[in-house]
């Protein structure tokens, strides 16, 4: 862990000596709204699931049907998805606890973010 190459992206640095080894992860600085937007402003198709289909609840993160819960939610739409983000809804909700891998320490993928694993 104490090794770990910084994340690099945002310094736009290219004069690194020979045989450095770069990693480049463009969307580990967007958060989940940057990429709802996204999905909106270009159209992108994306599965039903990530919408409420009439229950109230919808996916944030989609795993294996035995480990993925939904939320509660009224989202039918990308549009409804990144309003409901706006208003903070999720604020201190990390996108992946509805993963049943990620409830034992609030969300596996942003304690090993947060250590510099990713």
């Amino acid at each position: 862990m104490g090794n770990q190459p910084p994340e690099l992206w945002n310094q736009f640095k290219n004069d690194f000596a020979p045989g450095t080894h770069v990693r480049i992860h463009p969307l580990l600085d967007w958060t989940e709204l940057n990429i709802w937007e996204y999905i909106e402003r270009e159209n992108i198709p994306v599965v039903s699931l990530y919408f409420d289909r009439g229950d109230g609840k919808r996916y944030r993160s989609l795993g294996c049907y035995p480990c993925t819960f939904p939320v509660e939610s009224t989202a039918k739409n990308v549009h409804d998805i990144v309003e409901e983000l706006r208003t903070g809804k999720f604020v201190n909700i990390a996108e992946r606890s509805g993963r049943a891998q990620d409830k034992e320490d609030w969300g596996g993928l942003e304690t090993l973010r947060r250590a510099g694993y990713m």
